[in-house]
């Protein structure tokens, strides 16, 4: 639940700075959500 409330607000706030067009930083938040939605790879112990 916690971390698909994050990436709703990183959405939100993707679009906010479109908006401004402070592209640089919609480019970066873009890149930290799709790291989000990357599966996550198993680590052997």
């Amino acid at each position: 639940m916690t971390r698909a409330l994050a990436l709703a607000l990183m959405r939100q706030a993707k679009e906010y700075l479109a908006a401004t067009n402070d592209v640089d930083a919609a480019d970066q938040l873009q890149r930290a959500i799709d790291t989000l939605l990357t599966p996550r790879t198993p680590v052997a112990a």
